[in-house]
């Protein structure tokens, strides 16, 4: 289940930002994107207490999908190690997000569908995720219905 094709939920992602990442540096929109997405995937790796293998390949993936240069590879490694080390404000990095991409922007679907995939790729979903993942959904003003619905429970 760790392993997503191009035609999967991650697949545009790669497909749409792996050109804008060519160049070497990342322009400031960018810099938010893979910031922001980078540190929710480390920090929703932790929120069950146990990064697991699968999780870390997942992030590293999603890096290589995404053909990002060597200064968006360390961003992303960065921010997925800022998130993973616990005591990430969420809200906050939601909130930096948001003032880029709105909340029904395709970027934040590809955010909330990045998210969903790492919290299914180690083949499980515990309670701790499930909360975290309404909460993120909520900030992106995501219906709680609806997102009950995508996490699966």
């Amino acid at each position: 289940m760790s392993e997503v094709r191009s035609s999967g939920p991650l697949g545009w992602i790669s497909e749409t930002l792996g050109g804008l990442f060519r160049n070497e540096a990342l322009d400031p929109k960018e810099e938010v994107f893979v910031g922001v997405l980078f540190a929710l995937l480390g920090s929703l790796a932790r929120a069950d207490g146990v990064v697991t293998a699968e999780e870390a390949q997942h992030g590293e993936d999603l890096i290589d999908r995404m053909q990002l240069p060597k200064i968006g590879r360390k961003l992303a490694v960065q921010s997925f190690e800022r998130g993973r080390a616990g005591g990430l404000d969420v809200e906050g990095e939601i909130a930096r997000f948001l003032k880029v991409f709105p909340s029904a922007s395709t970027h934040s679907e590809q955010l909330l569908d990045a998210l969903l995939t790492l919290a299914h790729s180690d083949g499980r979903m515990r309670i701790p995720e499930k909360s975290w993942l309404t909460r993120v959904g909520k900030s992106l003003g995501v219906d709680g219905d609806v997102m009950r619905k995508r996490i699966g429970g």
